[in-house]
C-alpha cells in the first residue's frame, strides 16, 4: 500500500510538471488557462438579466448593457436569419488587468473580444468609448451568435468573413470612424481589403493591395482595422442584398461546421474572390 502511495503521489507530481512546462513553451495554453480561471460566468449576474455578469464595480455599466441587449440580439438575429442557439453570456469589466486575464490574449487594449461563447467587454466602453458601447455589443453578440450554432473543432471562416458579418449585423459596430462613403472611396483608389485565409485576430497583419495613407491625427493600427472591417461588413451587406438566400444558406452550411470555400462557392455558384471584383467593380461606376 505504501509503495503504491508513492506510485500516485509520483505520478501526480509528474503531471503537475509536465503541464507546467507545457504551459511555459507554449504561451497560448498558458494564456487560455489564464482566461478560464477569469472566465466571466464566474462573475456575478445581474438579478434583472442572468446573460449579463459583472465586476462589481463595473454595474452601472452592466445595467446599461443589460438595457441595450433586446435591441442587439433583435438586430443579430434578424441579420443573421435565426434565433441564437442559446442565450448570450456577456462580461463587463471594470479592471483592465482582469479584462486582459479573461481574454486569452493578455491585451487590456482591445475593446471587446468574444471567448469561448461570451462577449467580455473592457472598462474603455463604460468610460472613454461609452458612444461605442451598442454597436460594439451587438457586433460581439453576432460573433457569439454565429460560434453558437457550431460545432466545436469545425474550420473557422476566415477573419474578413467574419467581421465583416459582424460589422453589416451591427450597422458598423468595430468600424467606427470610417463610413461607408470612405471605405467605398478608399477603395477605388486601390486602397482594397486582401480576402485572405487569415483565420484569427491578427491586427497588426491586416493585407491592402496598397497601403492606405496614415492619418497623423489617429492611431495606424486602428484606422487600418476599422477600414479593413468597413470594407468587408460593406462586402458582406452587398452579398446579402444580391441574394439572401444565398446568403442564408451560406451561414446554414458554416453554422453547421462545413468548410467556408465549398459552402461560399456551393451557395453563390462563384468563388469569393470573384464576387470581391465584381462588388469592387460596382463602386467604381
Amino acid at each position: 500500500m505504501p509503495r503504491i502511495m508513492v506510485n500516485a503521489w509520483g505520478l501526480g507530481l509528474a503531471f503537475i510538471a509536465a503541464a507546467t512546462l507545457a504551459l511555459a513553451l507554449r504561451p497560448e495554453l498558458r494564456l487560455a488557462a489564464r482566461a478560464a480561471w477569469n472566465d466571466p460566468r464566474l462573475l456575478p449576474a445581474l438579478a434583472d438579466d442572468a446573460r449579463v455578469h459583472y465586476e462589481p464595480d463595473a454595474r452601472d455599466c452592466a445595467e446599461a448593457v443589460a438595457n441595450l441587449t433586446p435591441r442587439a440580439i433583435a438586430r443579430v438575429e434578424s441579420a443573421h436569419g435565426r434565433p441564437f442557439a442559446q442565450p448570450p453570456a456577456i462580461g463587463v469589466f471594470a479592471s483592465y488587468e482582469n479584462y486582459a486575464r479573461a481574454n486569452a490574449m493578455d491585451d487590456p487594449g482591445i475593446a471587446a473580444v468574444t471567448r469561448a461563447g461570451a462577449a467580455l467587454f473592457s472598462p474603455t466602453l463604460c468610460g472613454r468609448e461609452r458612444g461605442r458601447l451598442e454597436g460594439v455589443l451587438t457586433h460581439e453578440l453576432s460573433h457569439v451568435h454565429f460560434s453558437g450554432w457550431r460545432p466545436l473543432g469545425a474550420p473557422r471562416p476566415p477573419q474578413w468573413f467574419t467581421e465583416g458579418l459582424a460589422v453589416m449585423a451591427s450597422g458598423g459596430g468595430g468600424a467606427e470612424g470610417v463610413s461607408e462613403t470612405e471605405a467605398a472611396q478608399a477603395m477605388r483608389d486601390g486602397y482594397r481589403v486582401v480576402l485572405d485565409d487569415r483565420r484569427w485576430i491578427d491586427f497588426a497583419g491586416l493585407g491592402f493591395e496598397r497601403e492606405p495613407p496614415r492619418d497623423p491625427t489617429k492611431d495606424a493600427l486602428t484606422q487600418r482595422q476599422r477600414l479593413a472591417y468597413r470594407q468587408a461588413g460593406m462586402f458582406i451587406g452587398w452579398l446579402r442584398m444580391r441574394d439572401e438566400t444565398a446568403f442564408l444558406r451560406l451561414l446554414r452550411a458554416l453554422e453547421a461546421g462545413e468548410a467556408f470555400e465549398p459552402s461560399f462557392e456551393s451557395a453563390f455558384g462563384d468563388d469569393a474572390p470573384q464576387l470581391w471584383r465584381r462588388f469592387v467593380s460596382d463602386l467604381s461606376r
